[in-house]
């Protein structure tokens, strides 16, 4: 199933880059999205970044969808970003991995200028490796990942208006 996102912030890409590699922002925004806990590593890579985050979630999916994944929902996300190129965009790759669970999602992510703003977009494929029932944990997944980009936007909104 694709998944796809668009964050707007109203900042130009330099700016946003080093808001999405702050360990207080994404520790920030993975709260918001009522993680019970997680870890953040950011290793820079000359001007590139690779972010490791895992997140810990209440099992908030349908009861067919619990019975896969426990008492908690396990998502470990890895982000890649490129050096930036000259007009300031950059690239990178995303992958995210349930575990215990045949789930993940890998894509890539452009961050580019858009007039006074900058966007994120994010392009993923997100499959569920389970017969039967994994069109289903595909769709309840993907709404939940749905709601988690726009928290991210609206706490990176909050973020570069300077609440922190």
């Amino acid at each position: 199933m694709d998944l796809n996102s668009e964050l707007r912030f109203d900042a130009d890409p330099a700016t946003v880059f080093a808001m999405l590699t702050d360990e207080a922002y994404i520790a920030k925004k993975t709260t918001a999205a009522k993680a019970l806990r997680h870890e953040i590593t950011v290793r820079r890579d000359g001007d590139g970044a690779t972010i490791d985050l895992l997140r810990v979630m209440p099992p908030d999916v349908p009861d067919f969808v619990r019975r896969f994944v426990g008492d908690t929902i396990d998502i470990r996300q890895k982000d890649v970003w490129k050096p930036a190129n000259g007009d300031g965009s950059r690239d990178g790759t995303i992958a995210l991995e349930m575990s215990g669970a045949p789930v993940k999602a890998t894509g890539t992510m452009r961050l580019a200028a858009n007039g006074g703003s900058t966007v994120l977009t994010i392009k993923a494929l997100l499959k569920a490796s389970v017969p039967l029932v994994g069109g289903r944990i595909e769709q309840a997944l993907h709404q939940g990942l749905t709601e988690a980009a726009k928290i991210e936007e609206r706490v990176g909104r909050d973020w570069l208006a300077g609440n922190r």
